[in-house]
């Protein structure tokens, strides 16, 4: 079932936009998708968009919202950033999702085999011991990812890449429910496997 809608239906709950979701990416896995993504879908939504969903993920290029859920054009406002780090731009997109689009969802898409994940995990290693770290460019980005990467290598030292991404899905799930701006939402974390292409909810 895709998420359509028109002005005379009511809005679904973030429950159940989260089932459509999750029904878009088992048609997904099973290389049966309803939507194609040809010029035509793009030219009925040209006048007006209304999505459901917000979907906050990373900027990889593996990482396609629309086809691993396996929806349509104007279903999904996507705002991506490297790491899925929360920083102003994309907590203020999601607001003005949430505010001016009236999404009901928020999903928090973490991935495996994540390189800004892998960035910041080894930045706050060599933090540990005593290796000088990174500046530039990439010093924001490592910042922010520092605090997921150090608790991962804590908790986790076999694999601190799966759980730094984890760590951070959860910990942006924490500050996005936190956001009064974002309250009408209901936000979730998740988890896309590049392999399988599998979403899985993270808790």
């Amino acid at each position: 079932m895709s998420i359509k809608l028109n002005a005379a239906e009511t809005r679904p709950s973030a429950t159940e936009v989260l089932r459509r979701l999750q029904e878009g990416n088992r048609r997904f896995v099973a290389g049966e998708p309803e939507h194609g993504h040809d010029v035509a879908a793009a030219r009925r939504h040209a006048e007006e968009q209304n999505p459901v969903a917000a979907i906050f993920t990373c900027v990889d290029s593996r990482v396609t919202a629309e086809a691993l859920f396996d929806q349509d054009f104007g279903q999904l406002i996507v705002v991506r950033t490297a790491g899925h780090v929360p920083d102003r731009a994309a907590i203020g997109s999601l607001e003005f999702a949430v505010a001016k689009l009236a999404v009901s969802l928020i999903v928090v898409l973490g991935h495996g085999h994540c390189g800004a994940i892998e960035l910041g995990v080894k930045a706050a290693r060599d933090t540990i011991e005593g290796t000088a770290a990174p500046s530039g460019s990439m010093s924001y980005l490592v910042g922010q990812l520092y605090r997921s990467s150090a608790q991962a290598l804590r908790e986790d030292p076999e694999n601190p890449n799966e759980a730094a991404m984890r760590l951070q899905v959860m910990h942006t799930v924490a500050e996005l429910r936190a956001a009064k701006d974002l309250a009408a939402a209901d936000v979730v974390g998740a988890r896309y496997d590049l392999g399988s292409g599998l979403v899985r909810l993270v808790d």
